[in-house]
């Protein structure tokens, strides 16, 4: 198969994209330069807030910027668009339908990983944005793949947003015991795995090195995906 060139539809937000990249380099299994995927990137920092416009459609709207970036990447040379943001993937079909060359979904990929790797699943955990949660992308996507779900109490997802935004994205240090707290919390609610369905979690994810078999992380598996449909291995 040819090589293929990703590209990268990013800034949401820009340190969870530059996480992303990181992550393909690391997962590839390269042994020169030329083993590598090619990648397009725009790293759009200044697009609107994804959660803000799904819980009040006054703010302002993120999606005619994504939708512009998105052609610009395939005008760029791009085989395939990724979005390393899960809530961003509420606007996922409005953006496919602008663009030729197809778009992966990390919603989809992350439960049909979760589903095909964890044996005998029946329940997923879900830790999003409120936004992602509000939107029950997940919640949708775990009922195509046949499989219970389950969200945080109003509590753990205040604690959770205030992890993303006020930590991860701020730059500040992470409550790290407070997160794998609400991560055990939901494996006590019965769920078989948990899914890290935020990037700025994946991000908590590499600095901690959780290395644990009962959490999936979007992000790992959007860039598995992506190496492999760009003609290279995976480490």
């Amino acid at each position: 198969m040819a090589d293929k060139t990703l590209g990268i539809l990013g800034g949401l937000g820009p340190l969870a994209t530059v996480y992303f990249m990181d992550l393909i380099v690391k997962l590839t299994g390269a042994e020169k330069d030329q083993d590598h995927i090619s990648m397009v990137v725009f790293n759009h920092a200044a697009i609107p807030d994804r959660t803000d416009f799904i819980l009040d459609s006054t703010k302002p709207n993120p999606l005619p910027m994504m939708i512009e970036d998105a052609k610009k990447l395939q005008m760029s040379g791009a085989d395939y668009v990724v979005m390393p943001c899960n809530t961003a993937h509420f606007f996922y079909e409005q953006i496919q339908r602008n663009i030729s060359i197809p778009m992966l979904n990390i919603i989809e990929e992350t439960v049909r990983y979760a589903v095909e790797n964890t044996p005998d699943i029946k329940k997923l955990g879900i830790l999003a944005t409120k936004g992602t949660i509000t939107a029950g992308a997940y919640q949708h996507m775990c009922e195509k793949f046949g499989i219970d779900w389950a969200v945080p109490t109003l509590a753990d997802e205040q604690s959770l947003m205030n992890i993303i935004y006020n930590q991860v994205k701020a730059g500040k240090d992470i409550n790290i015991n407070e997160f794998v707290r609400i991560i055990n919390n939901m494996k006590a609610d019965g769920c078989d795995a948990v899914a890290l369905g935020c990037t700025e979690l994946s991000v908590i994810n590499k600095d901690f090195a959780l290395n644990r078999d009962d959490v999936i992380d979007s992000l790992e598996v959007l860039a598995k995906k992506s190496i492999l449909l760009c003609g290279k291995k995976v480490r």
